[in-house]
């Protein structure tokens, strides 16, 4: 688990695998903040080609790739608590003209299994639950513009 310096926090709450000991909080100054992975990225473009069919346009694709690395999910970094990197890859294609366009979408197209959040459950007696992460999602968007 990553040791970075960031900030000071005398008091903060025990970590869950410290619950029920003698000490009601710790001084976690200098370890890592909640929700903060090392590393993240993304990449995103959109490639498109004009087209005289339909009474003119283009035709549209986009692809967007978004990376992070590990993080504590916990105020007090747990060993329990600590959420693996990963990443998730969004598509859409479609046409679009001077007043309406439509186009297919997905998110998570390679439907990758992550967790957004670990959270302590309420009274800190060592259970925690966790919030998963979207599962591929898609649908078909059509817009009209009233002009």
């Amino acid at each position: 688990m990553p040791t970075d310096a960031h900030e000071s926090f005398p008091d903060a709450p025990v970590p869950l695998e410290e619950t029920g000991g003698a000490a009601s909080s710790k001084d976690i100054s200098g370890q890592v903040l909640p929700g903060i992975s090392k590393w993240g990225a993304s990449f995103g473009g959109e490639v498109t080609a004009q087209l005289r069919a339909l009474g003119g346009g283009e035709i549209f694709g986009g692809l967007d790739i978004y990376h992070r690395s590990e993080f504590s999910s916990s105020p007090t970094p747990s060993k329990y608590l600590w959420i693996d990197g990963y990443s998730t890859v969004n598509a859409r294609v479609g046409f679009r003209a001077s007043k309406w366009s439509a186009y297919l979408w997905a998110r998570n197209l390679l439907d990758e299994n992550y967790l957004e959040q670990l959270l302590v459950a309420g009274g800190n007696a060592g259970q925690y639950a966790a919030v998963l992460g979207d599962p591929r999602t898609y649908g078909v968007t059509v817009r009209y513009t009233l002009e």
